[in-house]
């Protein structure tokens, strides 16, 4: 029926026709956007713009940190699928009319990975802006500034959209004579950088559009960054400089429409690239890649419970790399084709005609798919299956279940990027229970294998609720992965027994390097529980009838970890991290979000704890020498305001959200100036722990001036 109504604006019909105003109406009924399932949170216009973001992707961001997303979520436009959602990400957000959240099973119904979740993002019919934004940051210890600019222009014009955008910053570097603290702590790191001095630019075009009944899109962007950073090696105590640069251009482009009965969406990516970098050791390495992306979806069949939809997603990848290091080159070369098939199944509907057991039992749907993965080699490949239940009893309850297992290749990152050092670190030698500023060793691995997953995900979800919208949801997820590819678990002598290659040490067994390339690990198990609770409140007289000024959304999280393990290999027993073997994870996590705005002022505040963790020097017993990391709490907030008085102002589609008035945004973060801590199990003062070793920024200031033209 959706899609009847769909069409009806592109019939011929005089513009003096009455036509306008019935479809007002359809689409105040159908809802303008909307997805195929209903969505579990929404932010409508004074939600999202209480967020105080700059662009769409900010949102999207803020709204998976509030519902404690583990990945980036798939994002559709107008409850459609699209070739790229990139080329929409990066307008204002005030380009926004809402922003959906979909219930767990989205990620099957949409062809995605069922593992992560969906955003729907509802655009303006019609928009048009020119932004520009200055930011400056400096830690209040000093040593080190932060300046940036971005300025873009947006436009929307039904189905076709530019938008244009220059970015710049650049970082001073941080160096160790700077934190008085640090060089008692470490005589002789005077000269070296705490913070590596760092400079960015970038330009992007994105545009999409229609070609006769095909939509188009296509993007492109052009990005350079440049890092430097001293530091001292710890044999010999002579001092380097490392200089590290990376250019990149991506383009991007695709097509939309239906053939054969499906909706189709075909889109090619490219990417060149090259990185140096020179000092510690010289390396070049020049990168093209392209990936092919084919998917489509239809209706199979109308089940009484409503349409039966299928999925099919294809992508192609290959790969070539150019490295030279220490005059020896390398080319390795890489190529992946993936074939994804999904199918949902609704069951009963609350839809349903008359009162029978169908209506009555709500939504009720099954999700089921699979996926084949073919690599290089005539062996190597990749299999998925998954399956899931979603079951919504009334509108305000959901409740759901995915169960996924997979066999997953390393990717091209993972095997062929090259080695390098990576920015100077303060680590703590357990074997001589010293602090050791080293740089570790990044890159790829080329001997890696495949691993197999098994992921059990349990959720559920209730509201809104009341006046305030309250809304509360819980999810359990166990993930258990054999041969699993990772990072090296924490220093200790466990560790260093299993990978004593990876350890690097002088004649006076004094630690001078850390291979922190991932590694494959016999398995990983892991058990999260995590709950949230949110809130819209509103600001106002409170009177009846009184127009409301503001509003405040309150959000408040916790991650509960019931499960770390890890088998490093069949000689070493099981190391429970939360335990403190070979971890030192943190098993408790709070979270609360406050954003709100009244009249022309905003406030956004964001607080998170975690409890304190022990690291174990030996296996499967605390002891003296044990490593006992102190609870952390980090508040920040961002106050801003319009400058110049408001006023109603209007556009061509009706009163704009944003006036063009000058913004000003003051945020602290790390209002209390807290760092990391820990003491030995002793209660000895530990070493590597010093104020300025694990975060010698502290307590940041930032100002923002942003204005639209």
């Amino acid at each position: 029926m959706l899609a009847l109504l769909a069409l009806i604006p592109v019939q011929e019909a005089p513009p003096a026709s009455p036509s306008p105003a019935q479809l007002e109406e359809v689409e105040v009924v159908g809802r303008r956007g909307a997805a195929r399932v209903a969505p579990e949170q929404e932010l409508g216009p004074e939600e999202i713009d209480n967020l105080g973001a700059y662009d769409i992707g900010e949102v999207i961001a803020r709204l998976s940190e509030r519902l404690g997303f583990q990945q980036p979520p798939v994002v559709i436009v107008n409850g459609r699928p699209v070739v790229d959602a990139r080329n929409f990400t990066g307008f204002p957000p005030d380009a926004l009319v809402r922003v959906e959240a979909l219930p767990p099973q989205a990620g099957a119904l949409y062809g995605g990975d069922p593992g992560r979740r969906v955003v729907n993002i509802v655009l303006e019919p019609e928009f048009r802006s020119r932004d520009a934004l200055a930011k400056a940051s400096r830690p209040t210890a000093g040593g080190t500034t932060t300046l940036s600019l971005d300025a873009r222009q947006s436009e929307i014009q039904g189905s076709s959209t530019f938008q244009m955008g220059l970015q710049g910053a650049r970082t001073t570097p941080l160096w160790a004579d700077e934190r008085p603290g640090y060089g008692r702590d470490h005589p002789g790191g005077g000269g070296n950088t705490l913070r590596p001095q760092a400079q960015t630019a970038s330009v992007n075009l994105s545009a999409t559009g229609t070609l006769s009944d095909w939509s188009t899109s296509f993007s492109a962007s052009l990005q350079t960054r440049q890092d430097r950073f001293v530091s001292s090696s710890v044999a010999t105590a002579d001092r380097a400089e490392t200089r590290q640069e990376t250019d990149a251009l991506t383009m991007a482009g695709g097509l939309a429409g239906r053939a054969l009965g499906w909706s189709v969406r075909w889109g090619l990516d490219g990417l060149v690239s090259e990185g140096r970098q020179t000092g510690a050791t010289d390396v070049t390495a020049r990168t093209v890649s392209a990936v092919a992306k084919l998917s489509a979806d239809r209706t199979l069949i109308d089940l009484p419970a409503g349409p039966a939809q299928m999925t099919v997603d294809t992508q192609y990848l290959r790969s070539r790399s150019d490295i030279r290091a220490a005059g020896v080159t390398a080319t390795p070369s890489s190529r992946a084709l993936e074939l994804r098939s999904g199918l949902t199944l609704p069951v009963t509907s609350s839809q349903s005609d008359g009162d029978g057991p169908r209506r009555l039992l709500g939504d009720l749907a099954l999700n089921l798919g699979g996926r084949l993965r073919l690599f290089d080699e005539a062996d190597a490949q990749g299999t998925g299956l998954n399956a899931g239940v979603s079951w919504s009893p009334s509108g305000r309850i959901r409740l759901g279940a995915q169960f996924a297992q997979a066999t997953d290749a390393p990717t091209r990152e993972q095997r062929f990027d090259p080695i390098r050092y990576g920015p100077p670190r303060t680590f703590y030698d357990f074997r001589r229970g010293e602090a050791v500023e080293i740089q570790p060793i990044l890159g790829g691995a080329p001997d890696l294998q495949a691993q197999e997953t098994q992921t059990l995900s349990l959720s559920g979800s209730t509201g809104p609720f009341g006046a305030w919208g309250l809304q509360a949801s819980v999810d359990l997820q166990n993930t258990r992965a054999t041969n699993a590819i990772g990072a090296l678990p924490a220093l200790t002598p466990a560790t260093e027994t299993a990978f004593p290659d990876r350890i690097l040490r002088d004649a006076s067994g004094r630690l001078t390097g850390i291979d922190q390339r991932p590694i494959n690990l016999k398995a990983i198990s892991s058990q999260t529980l995590s709950s949230g609770l949110t809130a819209n409140i509103p600001l106002g007289s409170g009177t009846p009838g009184a127009s409301r000024r503001g509003s405040v959304q309150v959000a408040f999280n916790h991650t509960w970890r019931l499960e770390d393990r890890i088998t490093i290999d069949e000689a070493l027993p099981r190391l429970d991290q939360l335990a403190g073997d070979g971890g030192g994870l943190s098993r408790h996590q709070l979270a609360l979000r406050l954003d709100g705005r009244y009249a022309r002022w905003g406030l956004n505040l964001a607080a998170t704890w975690r409890s304190g963790a022990r690291l174990r020097r030996d296996l499967g017993q605390d002891g003296p020498d044990d490593l006992l990391l102190s609870p952390l709490t980090l508040i920040g907030f961002t106050l801003s305001t319009v400058l110049s008085p408001p006023r109603s102002e209007a556009s061509d589609t009706g009163p704009r959200r944003r006036t063009q008035g000058l913004r000003l945004e003051l945020e602290v973060e790390n209002l209390f100036d807290a760092r990391p801590t820990a003491t030995l199990g002793d209660g000895r003062p530990a070493p590597a722990y010093g104020r300025d070793d694990q975060d010698p920024l502290g307590r940041v200031i930032r100002l923002s001036l942003s204005r639209r033209f």
